[in-house]
């Protein structure tokens, strides 16, 4: 039995990952569900949401306008791709949101800088908050506060979760 390279073996699990997240229904949004980006309170704190009301997430390896996340990563985390800026609603800063371009050629919306990105396992539901503090490839997710860093849960005292309130240097 002739072995495969371990090259070959890695897209065959990014592929297969990717079918598994496709498989389960969890649909990647639109660019156009990103028309507008908004701030609604939740029992994970005060978050952003797109105009959808999905959850918009953040990760900790990502520099300002830099995605660390392709690939496999990227059929996990979807980024939240756009045409245009997306518009401000309730609780936004216009001035906060932006755009840049992916290595992939794709426009990606950021908030106060920062890539953002839906989690495949509660994009195609509004509300769903699964992907909060999850470590995978190499850092931690987390949901975006209306501070552009990570969201901080009701009734924290600022201390027990280091993680949490580091929000990945921005």
């Amino acid at each position: 039995m002739r072995r495969l390279p371990f090259r070959v073996g890695g897209l065959t699990a990014a592929v297969a990952l990717a079918f598994v997240a496709a498989g389960c229904g969890m649909a990647v949004p639109s660019k156009s569900g990103a028309d507008s980006v908004k701030v609604v309170p939740s029992s994970d704190g005060t978050r952003l949401v797109d105009a959808q009301g999905r959850s918009l997430y953040l990760f900790e390896r990502d520099e300002k306008a830099d995605s660390y996340c392709y690939g496999a990563c990227a059929a996990v985390w979807p980024p939240v791709e756009v045409d245009k800026t997306p518009s401000a609603a309730a609780g936004v800063p216009a001035s906060a949101l932006g755009m840049f371009k992916r290595d992939d050629g794709e426009m990606q919306a950021t908030y106060h800088g920062h890539p953002l990105y839906y989690y495949s396992a509660d994009a195609s539901t509004p509300g769903k908050t699964r992907g909060e503090d999850v470590e995978q490839f190499g850092a931690g997710w987390y949901l975006v506060g209306q501070n552009g860093k990570s969201v901080e849960p009701k009734g924290d005292s600022g201390g027990s979760n280091s993680s949490n309130n580091s929000g990945g240097g921005y």
